[in-house]
C-alpha cells in the first residue's frame, strides 16, 4: 500500500491541503514514471513508488531549513521535500538544499550516525540541455515541483543500489568504461528530444491541475 504524503508548512492544515498533497504527487509520479522510469534514466531505481520513500508535501511559501531538516531526520530511509508553493529561482533552492544537507549532517551526527546522506536539488528552471553529458543533468532536474531529493548511503532497493540520476555526475561516468555508462550513452537525439516535450507535458498537466488550489492558497 502507497503511503499518503506527509503534509508540513504553516498552510498544511488549510482545507484543500490534503486533497493538494494527492494531486502533487501525481503530477511528481509522471515525472518519475514518464521520464526517469520511461528512459531508464536510473537503471537501479525498481519503481517509482519504492523511489519516492517519505513523500513530503510543503505547504510554504519560504523555505525553512528547520522544518526541512527534521523532515529527513525523521526518515530512515528516502525522502523528498517538494515545495509546490515556492516561487524563487534555482540558485535559491540549491542553496537551500545545501544548508539542509549540513543541518541533516549536524544532526545525525549528533544521534550518533557518522554517515551522512546524498541530496540532490531539483527545480522547473534548471539550467540544462542536450549538448553535452554534462548539462543533461540539469535538464533531467528539471521536476514539476523544487524539491530536495536524501538518499541514505548504501541505501538498497530489492538487492540493488539506489542511484538516481540527479546525483550522477554524466560527464565521469562517461569518460568511464561500466555497466552505468551504457545505460547514458545509448540514449538519442530523438530521446532526448522526447524528454524535452514529455517533460513539457508534465508541467503543463502541473500547471493545469494545480490552478485551483494556487487560487485557495493565495
Amino acid at each position: 500500500m502507497v503511503d499518503a504524503p506527509v503534509l508540513a508548512g504553516s498552510l498544511a492544515a488549510l482545507p484543500l491541503a490534503r486533497e493538494f498533497a494527492e494531486v502533487v504527487r501525481r503530477v511528481h509520479h509522471r515525472y518519475a514514471t514518464e521520464v526517469v522510469g520511461a528512459f531508464a534514466l536510473c537503471p537501479f531505481m525498481n519503481d517509482p513508488e519504492s523511489a519516492f520513500g517519505r513523500f513530503c508535501v510543503v505547504l510554504e511559501r519560504e523555505l525553512d531549513v528547520p522544518t526541512a531538516t527534521g523532515l529527513v531526520l525523521a526518515a530512515p530511509g528516502v525522502v523528498h521535500l517538494v515545495y509546490p508553493l515556492f516561487e524563487g529561482g534555482c540558485h535559491e533552492m540549491e542553496r537551500f538544499g545545501d544548508a539542509v544537507h549540513e543541518a541533516v549532517r549536524r544532526g545525525a551526527l549528533a544521534q550518533g550516525d557518522t554517515a551522512s546522506p546524498v541530496h540532490a536539488t531539483f527545480h522547473p528552471a534548471m539550467e540544462g540541455d542536450t549538448t553535452t553529458p554534462h548539462r543533461a543533468v540539469g535538464l533531467v532536474r528539471r521536476a514539476p515541483d523544487a524539491f530536495l531529493q536524501f538518499v541514505p548511503p548504501g541505501l538498497t532497493a530489492g538487492g540493488s543500489q539506489f542511484i538516481d540520476p540527479a546525483t550522477l555526475d554524466l560527464a565521469a561516468l562517461l569518460a568511464t568504461p561500466s555497466k552505468k555508462r551504457s545505460t547514458l550513452t545509448r540514449l538519442t537525439e530523438e530521446d532526448l528530444a522526447s524528454i524535452v516535450k514529455t517533460l513539457q507535458d508534465v508541467r503543463d498537466d502541473r500547471c493545469r491541475s494545480y490552478a485551483r488550489f494556487l487560487d485557495a492558497f493565495a
